[in-house]
């Protein structure tokens, strides 16, 4: 039995920043937060790939010793996302998307990945989300979602919200779907909706946690090359979950689940797409760790 089931999407997308572009290179929460909780426990994912899928990367995804009895492989194309980075790219440009593959796909989770410790879900359709909730049983269970849900799911996604210990959600997100402005209110009103914390992702500004106790806000590891966004906060939840699955589920432990998340994100943007987080390595992450909670070269 996994400790974390991870449910997300795995894709192939089109990518264009201001210093690369590439097309149909792999992506997907699903990706970047297994390959990140992997770093500290037994995990399994739950995803479907299509017919176009690379199996090179499949066998990269079990290189991590994940578990991935629960992707299914359909006669249908993978998800696809096309979009792009500008300026400061601190927002994704979509310009694309194809999800007919969820046409086909009903989110069916292997028995023996159905009592995990820890789910994550990972951002999806609240509809899937929930789908996810019907067949899992988990001591903890912790999401992510995005600017569409919230504008075109809005009751589905309140449902979901319901039932989760840990909402992460980025600061646009949060003021959108709280509809207010001042984040510590925004978190407020999000804790009302059901979960025990609220983590707001505020990208180079670190990020925030959130209880009905206390807040605490954290900073990000600096990063001097700064490639490519995509897969950062997916990366970030993923290895913040990774860690908790054996822990406690309190104000210390998620503190400093969340510097371990902020150090594998920063691995993730010193690479286009996936390249960095596939190879990367306890050590490393170990060592930007310490320097975020005060070690040597504390940021």
């Amino acid at each position: 039995m996994p400790r974390i089931l991870v449910a997300g999407v795995l894709a192939l997308d089109n990518l264009k920043t201001p210093k690369r572009s590439e097309e149909r290179i792999v992506g997907g929460a699903g990706v970047y937060s297994s390959i990140s909780s992997s770093i500290f426990t037994d995990t399994a994912l739950v995803a479907a790939i299509g017919n176009d899928f690379p199996k090179t990367i499949l066998e990269e995804i079990k290189k991590h010793g994940i578990n991935i009895q629960s992707v299914s492989e359909l006669d249908y194309p993978t998800f696809h996302w096309s979009g792009e980075y500008k300026g400061d790219m601190s927002q994704a440009i979509t310009h694309e998307t194809d999800f007919r593959i969820n046409e086909h796909y009903d989110w069916n989770i292997e028995k023996q990945h159905r009592e995990p410790k820890v789910l994550l879900l990972c951002n999806n359709d609240p509809n899937i989300q929930l789908r996810i909730l019907e067949q899992v049983k988990a001591e903890t269970i912790a999401m992510d979602t995005m600017n569409l849900w919230i504008d075109i799911a809005k009751d589905k996604l309140d449902l979901v919200v319901s039932q989760v210990n840990i909402l992460f959600i980025n600061d646009a997100e949060a003021q959108q779907y709280a509809k207010c402005n001042d984040l510590d209110e925004a978190a407020t009103n999000l804790l009302a909706k059901g979960p025990e914390f609220v983590i707001i992702k505020r990208g180079e500004q670190g990020a925030s946690l959130y209880s009905n106790k206390a807040t605490n806000h954290l900073p990000a590891f600096r990063v001097d090359d700064f490639v490519d966004p995509t897969g950062a906060g997916d990366s970030f939840a993923g290895a913040a979950m990774g860690y908790l699955s054996d822990k406690n589920i309190d104000e210390e432990n998620l503190l400093i689940a969340m510097n371990y998340g902020a150090a594998v994100a920063s691995v993730t943007v010193e690479g286009f797409g996936t390249e960095s987080i596939m190879s990367i390595t306890k050590t490393e992450i170990d060592n930007r760790f310490r320097k975020l909670v005060g070690g040597p070269g504390r940021i």
